[in-house]
């Protein structure tokens, strides 16, 4: 193993280790859906954490999923406990490739989009790439948060003039912090996401994790408060900052951004 390979393999992992416990909520929440609903473990892994895409093997799209999940399930199946199922979570990841975004979504900075309803709505979405971890919703980066959507909105008028609405669901519309970067009218129709949300993505899981990749213990202690009394017709109701849904005509976000 030369220096590069061997700095690689180091920061791996570092970052299996970090994200031991992340991956230990969501193998939790896995594992109680499963129970709940009385369907195998495989499936509920499968549909109820972001494992697939934390792999690096991308978004589970019309229930297809990377040749190689099918290796990690079987991995899965072997191991008897929670503590064997996490052990080789961790295991696996360190063979993986980092994540990888959508082939369909365009990203300007921590934003990026994907098209949806025969192009007619615009489907938000967010990510933390500040580098040096840097608050990427601190008052210092607001500037910059409001560029990248002035940018994203610009892109979308010259390449999308049929799009109608710009959409979006995620813990962080609780956040003010977020919220803040968007006109009042889209706020204003936030409702709790009851239902609507997948947990295969970011949308839930994100609220987990702090700027550096670690989780907050806080958030961590009051999800596993919450998971004996789950409730498969509103499981995300044990999430500390529930999804909510968000939509508002495209039109609002070009007066806002002036683009």
């Amino acid at each position: 193993m030369n220096g590069a390979t061997s700095q690689v393999a180091a920061g791996r992992a570092e970052k299996a280790a970090r994200f031991r416990p992340y991956f230990d909520l969501q193998l939790r929440f896995a594992e109680a859906m499963a129970a709940a609903c009385g369907e195998a473990l495989a499936a509920s892994v499968t549909r109820n954490t972001n494992l697939h895409r934390r792999f690096g093997f991308g978004r589970i799209d019309d229930g297809v999923y990377a040749p190689e999940w099918a290796d990690y399930l079987e991995l899965l199946a072997g191991a008897e406990t929670h503590e064997a199922r996490l052990d080789a979570t961790c295991a696996f990841f360190l063979q993986c490739t980092a994540e990888k975004k959508p082939d369909n979504e365009t990203r300007f900075g921590c934003f990026g989009f994907e098209l949806q309803g025969e192009r007619r709505a615009v489907r938000i979405h967010f990510g933390n790439r500040e580098e040096g971890g840097i608050s990427p919703l601190s008052r210092a980066r607001m500037p910059e948060r409001l560029r990248e959507l002035r940018e994203m909105l610009i892109h979308i008028r010259a390449a999308h003039p049929e799009a109608a609405s710009l959409r979006g669901g995620s813990w962080l519309y609780r956040v003010e912090a977020y919220r803040r970067l968007f006109p009042p009218e889209y706020i204003a129709s936030c409702t709790p996401a009851h239902g609507l949300m997948r947990f295969d993505g970011t949308s839930s899981w994100g609220q987990f994790l702090d700027r550096h990749g670690g989780v907050k213990p806080d958030l961590r202690d009051i999800f596993l408060r919450n998971l004996p009394s789950l409730d498969p017709k509103s499981a995300e109701d044990v999430f500390p900052l529930p999804a909510m849904r968000a939509e508002a005509p495209i039109a609002v976000f070009h007066e806002f951004y002036g683009s």
